[in-house]
């Protein structure tokens, strides 16, 4: 009934993973092949339904037949076909590629092939073994028993066919070349092991008119044999029924995997005769025969369904162009077999480069929800645009910025689908992120930048492996500052490539975007890339994006498209939107209600919401109005499964509940191929939270509330410990875990049933569970952010609840959600790392070592049935102290750095001292002795090398095992170092003396000399003596310099030339320099912040010449690596962190002795310092905090992130602790 084609690739011992997308385009493919192999697969299939289609999966019980010595089976040419798998054609060379042909529903494996049951016209063994580009393939036919009309078991399903299909793949033997490692039923193969070299062996596959979405005319076959004696219904008839669950399940699985393959389908364009005299019928639409994924090459057949895979001669048009697509699919496989391929990097995982960018979902879901959204004939405009063909030559370099803008509901998002997928069709690297500001994430800069390098870095092999070595560096990418991803992953890698071929970058929503502004500026630097990009956004014209459009122009090439003369695309979807729904009702009736249509979005709304108000069903209409509930507040969109046990409703089964959503909700809501349940638009959503005066609307505060019992509802059930351990966790459950202080922020604060369910589940096991869960899921970042979500909610509560002498009792549900605000990010700090490693340790390990006035102390610490004992505990409250290195006594550290792993510290005596930041213990390399006195050290940016400055040499340090790399004899003149930064990749130190100099020395020759670089040639300035400088910044590209002097302003240069760009003068009249003790440069502006001898810390951006100074009375100065925090410290002890964009004060901490040295940890959690004999590691709340806000986007209110200057920030504490330096035991008793 149904036909297509799928290619495979025959996989031997030695073939290594497939590449996990293959661009499917009628000119070879750019993107890595496969690997060489001594048989790869071409496959053909074609399929009645769309099992095998659409997840590859095909085929029943079959028996194996063996091709004979000529090649062809003589004996059964006029019968309908052989069962199984069977050699129709093998060449005498040896074969490469094989190409499997299996039936549709209701064909055999010959008779469906052959036009007008000719065996003689069996066209793929009697055409396709002459053609010269597939003669040297071995093509086989696959047969099952899937009659209708015959009587058989009623519950065979798609399942079983491809369960056989597997079978047969699996265990066929061919006496001359082994095991037939071909498949199709490929996304029942991906769940199996048993599988997994058929699996690896698919290259390609071809859809003859396969109808991935059903169709109607299931419905009218399935009664017609419900009716009949002779035959009865069956099962795998039900499910091609029009867009039935189970083909929706197998669409939403294969598009998971399809990437992988090269796909083509085909689909009929002529009606089909049925029999009744001159009645023909469409049976199966485009929509329905294309996947519509990106990559899918589809194309037309002149031909209706029953003939769409039988061709009349060699010379048949529809022959031609399937012929071609074989040919073209079983070049690719043999070029990429036999060229020499350089191997993938041994690190090139792509599930570590997903964990290392902490990506979640690949931007798929999106894409193909809204192509699913398309309708033929709309979009084709934009290819007509002399703009658009402008941006999209890949030849013309001069417009590299597009900007599609319209207002809201105009189809921006299944436009930015269909460039999407035409890009790809014509074999363009094309990556894409659709943002949404009603899902949680995903208007999020970092999550955009993330999910681009992602997808670049599957399709590019030396920008993967060069992003994968990042992990050493120790960065926390899903919190680090969208500029810090731009600067490592964009400007310092993918930036530098050579030039292969050119990206194109697909944003849908700028509007939508946290921060639109930011974005466009990072976009703007697209133009110094080597490998050229272009980029298209999409979104609604805001003033605020036109301002920064403005500025743009200056800088980089960008043109504009405006959306809103193409109004008739939406016409044209609502209306075959409404046609293809229409079913039982009368095409004049619909397209009577599209004319009446209102105009305007909130006119349409109106009356979608008037049909739910007027349900006379009460019970219906409750449900819809939860279900919006739901719908409208979700932090992402739930699946139906995550829906209905949110739901808690029992008595629904998803397809009931697809059902309920489709009757009830009024259109508002929609389920996409994944399952999802997403409002129809993210206006749709803005109207029923804003609800006044409308027929029907959604109460923000009442639905915040019911997702936040549901969710409570979820983490409080029975049994659940043994299900997390069993990893058998309900589907809601993972949204329950990381979403439930979310809702709980927006609840009303005066619920007390909130209150009360908060009590029950902070005051019980269920916390635990939660916390394991999360440990399981390395999701403990969600601690973080629910400590803050506790926090704000314990000082919203406290102005409703009574007075304490009246009610003691809320009191206490005060106090414990405040302790557990604390204790939770206390626990991340503190024991994270053994929480990742033992995620059931949060049971009976860790609370006996939390102090004893914790909540999680009180409450599991000390029970009896408690199996740890701790005793001498130093503290009762939490502090910010979680390691103190002591150096020994008569030592003295001077200077502390960190990066990836490693600390690195300082000694007088001309040592380093090397710790692991992970378990404080020092490293098995430590100490780095270098000989003699050393000025100064410099550690790499993934902690790997390390440079030391001494008076008479200067060496270079794997910290990974102590050696010496390389050891250069320093100049004559013996100038100190007061700068030093590894660049170029670690090929290369750059080193700022006191003389005034710059110079260089090359790590790739050994031996290698100085090499001078520039030589700053400052100007004296009339009444400052001008000696030789006392402190050097390097920026972190080495392109620029501060120099301070301690009778002359700060002065700043680009060392290329080098160009003095000028003084810094303080801010006071009466005082017109100061001296300058500390400076450093901003990671990602233009911008350097400096610290005078007075205690004064300025900020001077010296191409603006704009100066801010804040008094601090500090004596050392560190920056965060985002830029986003400074530290200062003091003689007295004290540490400030402050924001370097407002100075506003985050955190202050006081302890005993002077601060001699600072810096921060990659991640930003932590900072070091040092004092003498011994060093410190501090976690303070507000750091964990802040960087945790970084992942969770701007458009949530920041804790720490415009501080104002006189602000009230978090302070600590900490006295001073002895070193122990001898212990004695007592002879009697358990003493010492």
């Amino acid at each position: 009934m149904f036909s297509k084609t799928f290619s495979f690739r025959r996989k031997s011992s030695d073939d290594r993973r497939q590449p996990r997308f293959q661009r499917t385009t009628s000119q070879p493919s750019q993107s890595p092949s496969p690997n060489p192999s001594p048989s790869n697969v071409s496959v053909p299939i074609q399929e009645d339904d769309a099992q095998s289609t659409t997840s590859s999966s095909q085929a029943p019980h079959y028996s194996y037949f063996r091709a004979t010595s000529d090649h062809y089976r003589k004996n059964s040419e006029a019968k309908p076909g052989a069962l199984g798998l069977d050699i129709i054609y093998a060449p005498d060379c040896e074969y490469k590629v094989d190409i499997v042909f299996v039936h549709g529903l209701g064909g055999a494996s010959r008779r469906t092939w052959s036009k007008n049951a000719d065996p003689e016209l069996f066209w793929p063994m009697k055409f396709l073994p002459l053609e010269i580009d597939v003669c040297q393939t071995r093509i086989l036919t696959f047969g099952y028993n899937a009659d209708f009309r015959t009587s058989g078991n009623v519950s065979t399903s798609v399942l079983d066919f491809a369960k056989d299909l597997l079978f047969e793949l699996k265990y066929a033997k061919d006496e001359i070349h082994g095991d037939l490692n071909i498949g199709d039923a490929y996304m029942q193969g991906q769940n199996d092991p048993n599988y997994e070299p058929i699996i690896k062996a698919i290259s390609a596959i071809t859809f003859l008119a396969t109808p991935h979405r059903g169709t109607n005319l299931a419905d009218l076959l399935d009664r017609i044999l419900r009716s009949t004696f002779v035959t009865n219904s069956k099962l795998y008839v039900s499910e091609l029924a029009k867009n039935s669950f189970t083909l929706q399940k197998l669409n939403e699985q294969f598009r998971h995997i399809a990437p992988r393959l090269e796909i083509i389908s085909f689909y009929e364009t002529q009606s089909t005769s049925i029999g009744l005299r001159s009645a023909r019928v469409m049976i199966l639409e485009k929509e329905s025969s294309v996947l519509g994924y990106p990559g899918e090459t589809s194309k037309a057949l002149n031909a209706d369904h029953h003939n769409v895979c039988k061709f009349d001669s060699p010379k048949d048009p529809n022959y031609i162009t399937v012929r071609n697509a074989l040919g073209s699919i079983v070049a690719k496989i043999i070029s990429s077999s036999s060229s020499n391929k350089r191997l993938p990097p041994k690190r090139k995982e792509s599930g570590d480069l997903k964990t290392l960018l902490a990506i979640a979902e690949i931007p798929d879901v999106d894409y193909i929800f809204f192509r699913d959204q398309w309708a033929q004939g709309t979009c084709d405009w934009v290819l007509k645009e002399d703009r658009y063909l402008e941006w999209s030559n890949a030849q013309d370099q001069s417009r590299s910025l597009l900007w599609l803008n319209g207002g809201a509901a105009t189809g921006k998002s299944v436009l930015a689908s269909f460039i999407i997928n035409n890009l790809v069709e014509q074999g363009f690297s094309c990556q894409y992120f659709f943002m949404r500001v009603g899902n949680r994430g995903k208007g999020s800069l970092s999550l955009l930048l993330r999910s681009i390098a992602y997808q670049v870095a599957r399709d590019t092999p030396e920008f993967m492996e060069q992003v994968l070595q990042l992990a050493d560096e120790a960065i926390d990418f899903a919190t680090a500052d969208p500029r810090t991803l731009w600067e490592r992953i964009y400007k310092s890698i993918l930036f530098n490539l050579k030039a292969v071929r050119t990206l194109y970058w697909i944003i849908d929503g700028l509007d939508e975007a946290d921060d639109p502004r930011a974005l466009l500026r990072l976009l703007s630097d697209i133009s110094f890339s080597s490998m050229p990009i272009r980029v298209l956004l999409l979104g609604r014209k805001t003033n605020e994006i036109v301002d920064v459009f403005q500025k743009l122009r200056q800088v980089t090439d960008l043109s504009t498209i405006s959306i809103e003369g193409h109004l008739e695309d939406m016409r044209s979807y609502i209306g075959q939107a409404l046609l293809r729904g229409a079913q039982n009702n009368f095409l004049a009736d619909v397209e009577l209600a599209l004319q009446k249509l209102p105009i305007g979005m909130e006119a349409i709304y109106d009356r979608m919401a008037s049909t739910i108000a007027q349900n006379p069903s009460a019970t219906d209409r409750a449900l819809a109005s939860t279900l919006l509930q739901c719908a409208t507040v979700s932090l992402r969109a739930l699946t139906v499964a995550e829906l209905a046990q949110a739901l808690h409703e029992g008595t629904y089964t998803m397809l009931d509940l697809q059902r309920s959503i489709a009757d009830l909700c009024g259109g508002f809501v929609v389920i996409d191929n994944g399952e999802n349940v997403t409002m129809v638009h993210q206006t749709a959503r803005e109207y029923l939270l804003n609800s006044n005066d409308r027929p029907f609307g959604v109460d923000k505060g009442a639905a915040h509330k019911q997702m936040f019992e549901n969710c409570m509802r979820s983490l409080m059930t029975v049994g659940l410990r043994a299900r997390v351990k069993d990893n058998r966790q309900p589907e809601f459950l993972e949204y329950a875990a990381t979403s439930w202080s979310s809702h709980l922020m927006l609840t009303p604060p005066d619920c007390a049933q909130t209150a009360e369910t908060l009590s029950k589940f902070l005051g019980g096991h269920w916390v635990l569970i939660w916390i394991q869960l999360l440990a399981t899921q390395r999701h403990l970042g969600v601690l973080v952010e629910a400590s803050k979500h506790l926090s704000r909610y314990y000082n919203q509560r406290k102005r409703f609840d009574a007075e304490p002498s009246e009610q003691d009792h809320l009191v206490l549900k005060q106090e414990l959600v405040d302790r557990w605000a604390e204790d939770l990010v206390k626990v991340v700090g503190k024991f994270g790392m053994v929480l990742r490693g033992n995620p059931e340790s949060i049971y009976k390990l860790i609370p006996p070592f939390c102090p004893q006035s914790s909540a999680i102390y009180q409450q599991f610490g000390r029970t009896k049935d408690k199996s740890l004992v701790v005793s001498g505990l130093s503290g009762q409250n939490w502090d910010d102290s979680i390691a103190r290195m002591s150096f020994g006594p008569g030592t003295y550290a001077s200077f502390i750095s960190a990066a990836g792993s490693q600390i690195a510290i300082l000694i007088s005596s001309g040592m380093v001292i090397l710790y692991d930041s992970s378990t404080f213990e020092e490293a098995t390399a430590s100490p780095v002795k270098h000989g003699e006195r050393v000025y100064r050290m410099e550690l790499s940016s993934n902690g790997a090398l390390l440079a030391t400055y001494g008076y008479l040499t200067t060496k270079i340090w794997e910290t990974s095992t102590g050696l010496c790399r390389l050891s250069a004899p320093n100049v004559e003149s013996r100038p100190r170092p007061l700068a030093m930064l590894l660049t170029k990749n670690n090929t290369m130190l750059l080193v700022g003396t006191d003389d005034r100099r710059i110079r260089s020395l090359d790590l790739s020759q050994n031996p290698s000399t100085w090499q001078l670089i520039a030589e700053l040639e400052e100007p004296e300035l009339e009444g400052h003596f001008l000696n030789s400088s006392n402190h050097m910044a390097l920026n972190s590209d080495g392109r620029l310099i501060a120099v301070a002097y301690r009778g002359h302003p700060l002065s700043a240069w680009e060392i290329d030339g080098p160009v003095h760009i000028g003084h810094c003068w303080r801010t006071r009249e009466e005082v017109a320099r100061g001296e300058v003790i500390e400076a450093v440069w901003h990671p990602h502006d233009l911008e350097v912040l400096g610290l005078y001898i007075e205690g004064v810390v300025f900020k001077w951006r010296p191409y603006d010449d704009e100066t801010d100074e804040l008094a601090t009375g500090a004596s050392r100065l560190a920056i965060s690596r985002d830029g986003n925090l400074f530290a200062t410290g003091d003689v007295r002890g004290t540490v400030k962190v402050y924001t370097t964009a407002e100075f506003g004060l985050v955190y202050q901490l006081a302890s005993e002795d002077t601060v001699l040295s600072l810096t921060f940890s990659p991640d930003l959690r932590r900072f070091y310092d040092v004092r003498g004999n011994y060093g410190n590691a501090w976690e303070p709340n507000a750091l964990i905090r802040f960087s945790e806000q970084r992942s969770t986007g701007g458009r949530t209110e920041s804790e720490t992130g415009s501080l104002p200057r006189n602000s009230t920030a978090s302070e600590s504490w900490i006295g001073r602790i002895d070193v122990i330096t001898a212990l004695a035991g007592s002879p009697v008793g358990r003493l010492y």
